[in-house]
C-alpha cells in the first residue's frame, strides 16, 4: 500500500480544488520571474514601513532609496494596503493643518 493510500483510507479523499485562470496563472508566474535572492520578508517590510512612508510623501525618489521595499510593495498586497493606508493618514492629516 502506498503511504497517499494510506493517508486516503484514515482521512479520506482531499477536497477537489477549485481549477486555477489564467490570469492567476500568470500571476504567479510573474512573481516567480521577477523572485530575487535578496528579496525582503514582510516582517523586514513592516520593520521599515514608517521611514519608507515618510520618504514617499516628502517627495524623495523611493526607487533609489529602497528598491527593494518598493519591489516587495509591488507583490505584497497585504504590505501595500498598509502602505497605502500609512500614507493616507499622512496625507489627510497635512490637509487638514
Amino acid at each position: 500500500m502506498k503511504l497517499k493510500d494510506l493517508f486516503q483510507n484514515l482521512f479520506g479523499k482531499p477536497a477537489p480544488q477549485p481549477e486555477m485562470t489564467d490570469e492567476v496563472v500568470l500571476k504567479i508566474i510573474n512573481i516567480l520571474e521577477r523572485a530575487r535572492a535578496d528579496e525582503i520578508t514582510c516582517d523586514d517590510m513592516f520593520m521599515q514601513l514608517d521611514e519608507f512612508v515618510e520618504h514617499k510623501f516628502h517627495g524623495r525618489d523611493v526607487e533609489k532609496i529602497a528598491p527593494l521595499l518598493r519591489e516587495h510593495l509591488d507583490i505584497c498586497n497585504g504590505c501595500h494596503e498598509e502602505y497605502a493606508a500609512l500614507l493616507s493618514v499622512l496625507e489627510n492629516t497635512q490637509n487638514k493643518n
